[in-house]
Formats: C-alpha cells, structure tokens, sequence
C-alpha cells in the first residue's frame, strides 16, 4: 500500500513536469531503468554527480520532476544499511555491481537529504523515504567532528573539506526550509541552529581573515586551481553568510581579474567547471556565463565532461537564452576585463 502511495506521488511530479516550458534533458545520462551514468552513455554511476547534477538544474529553475523520479527509484533501494552509497558499475548486458565506496560519504549524504527533502510533498516525507532519511541524518551525524564542529569525508578518512562541509551547509538549510512547509516548526528551527553551528564553525576552521580566503581543507598541500581556487565559489553558491565583502559582485570580479583566464582557457586544469558559470550568473555577470558557455560546448561529452557539467550547461544556456549566449565579444570583454 504505502509503496503505491509513493509511486502515485512519483507519477504525480511527473504529470506536472509537462506544465513547464524549460526542462533538463538527461538523454544519453539517464538509463531506461532510472540509472543516472557519470559521463554520457557510460556504465559507471557516481550517485554524487547525478544527486549534485539534479539539485543544481532543480536550483536553476530546470523541470526535473521526471529524471528525479526515476533516478530516486533506482537508487533507494541501493542504499547501504549505514545510510551511505556506493559507486556502480557494469559490463554491457550485465546488471550494475557496487564496485567502489562513496568518493565523499559527507556530501552524497547531506546531497541525498537536500534531494529528498526538498522534493517531498507539503504534507511531509513519503513513508518509503524516512527510513532513508533516518538512516542518513545517522549516519551523517556521526562523521561530525565535535571538537571542531566540521564533518570529515568519511568514517575512515578524517579529513574535513571546505567544498564538502559547504554542501552539508546548504543541504541543512534546504532541510530547515522543507521542515517549515511541512509545518514541523520545532523540526526547522532545530536544523537551522544545526546549520548556523555549522557556518561559525567553517569559517573558524577554513576561512584565513587575513588573506580574506578559504582553506580548502584541514590538510596543507600544495595550491592548485582545484581545489584551492574552485573552493572559493562554493560559499558564494550557497549564500553562506560573511561579515566581509566576500559575498558582494565586487568580490566576484576580484576573483574574475585573477583567475578568469585559467578557468575559461583551462590552462591548468582540463575540466570545464561549471559551477563557476552558475556563481557568474548568480552575480549578474552574464558575459563570464556565456563565455564559459561558448568554450565549453565543443568540450561536450569528452572525457573531461560528466553529468554535472551539463546540468550546468543546461542551466546557462537556459538563462541566456540564443540571443546572448552567441555573443561573439563575451570572452573578450571577460578577459580584458581589469
């Protein structure tokens, strides 16, 4: 019974999908059997980057009621008695076999929450999807440093991330938001004394007041585009809150002048990061976007683009529209922009 209340749910956001104009297309990503693959057309899923790729369309105002739906499905049922879940794989005409852990227990958790939260009915959490979410906020809960108040990677490895204890940030206030529609008022003001904990903590451990930036991790190492420079745009995407002017356009552009050029010509590193474009767009700055978007089409579908880059894609050429994102003077006015 409960599983074809669930399943009426699930069809329910599907039927409504049709109503919006501007939806994301997974073809080539999404399997017949609900399976989001990492790269297109491929036989390996990172429930990650399809969780991640999902929200982010979700977030960007993308129609993903139909692959969300089917993805939830195929998933559920894999998820680890501890809450956790694997990486996938298969060889043609076989059945997918866990094959790898978790790259990031943190973030799939805190992004498999975010998912189902924010997609649940007004009237709260399906039945067939608290026991997931239990055993999730459980397992979540216990990679929580105290001493710190930041969440390490996993059981076995105590490393935290910037990039990682971000996305826990954003998961909990997405959290809090579902729990006041749902009407669960103690529930929500709970989850956001979790998540205001959370941010004092991250900028205690990671944020360096001097050199007004944010360590990537709790581990010195060597800096890099990635993750140094790319870790910068993560607070600025979940709106983390700053008493600087870190989260103002004139801190974007800061970051533009410095390193515009190694993320748009990918001088020092291949990957096309998209979510640098969505930071742009979320600062106005639709040059950098259509930019980005120009360079990265000829990049679609090599080994250096998966599911997340084109939901960033999608995203941008979603708010540009043909008009701008054909813009032939973008890149020029972003790289010689002072």
């Amino acid at each position: 019974m409960r599983g074809t209340i669930l399943l009426l749910f699930l069809s329910s956001l599907a039927l409504c999908a049709s109503t919006t104009a501007r939806e994301f297309n997974p073809n080539g990503y999404q399997l017949p059997d609900g399976a989001i693959s990492l790269q297109h057309h491929g036989d390996y899923i990172e429930p990650y980057f399809a969780t991640k790729a999902l929200l982010l369309a979700q977030e960007a105002g993308l129609d993903v009621r139909q692959p969300l739906q089917q993805w939830i499905q195929w998933l559920l049922p894999r998820q680890d008695k501890h809450g956790g879940f694997g990486r996938y794989c298969r060889k043609p005409g076989t059945d997918w076999k866990l094959c790898a852990a978790a790259d990031a227990d943190d973030s799939m958790l805190a992004l498999w929450l975010q998912l189902l939260y924010t997609n649940a009915p007004d009237s709260g959490l399906p039945p067939e999807w608290q026991q997931s979410v239990r055993k999730a906020r459980a397992s979540l809960a216990g990679l929580r440093n105290r001493r710190l108040g930041v969440y390490h990677i996993s059981g076995s490895n105590h490393v935290a991330l910037l990039m990682d204890n971000i996305e826990v940030y954003s998961a909990l206030i997405a959290i809090a938001r579902a729990q006041e529609r749902f009407g669960e008022t103690d529930g929500a003001r709970s989850t956001y004394a979790e998540a205001e904990k959370l941010n004092l903590s991250i900028k205690r451990v990671f944020w360096n007041k001097h050199a007004e930036w944010f360590r990537p991790s709790i581990q010195k190492s060597r800096s890099a585009f990635y993750p140094d420079v790319v870790a910068q745009v993560y607070p600025w995407l979940a709106d983390l809150p700053m008493e600087s002017d870190v989260q103002t356009r004139q801190a974007w552009d800061r970051w533009r002048s410095r390193f515009a050029s190694e993320w748009l010509d990918k001088k020092v590193d291949p990957h096309p990061w998209g979510l640098v474009a969505m930071a742009a767009l979320k600062f106005g700055d639709d040059a950098s976007a259509a930019c980005w978007l120009s360079r990265s089409e000829p990049l679609r579908y090599s080994t250096n683009w998966n599911v997340l880059e084109e939901s960033a894609f999608q995203a941008v050429q979603a708010h540009l529209q043909d008009a701008v994102k054909s813009n032939p003077s973008a890149c020029s006015e972003v790289t010689t922009a002072p």
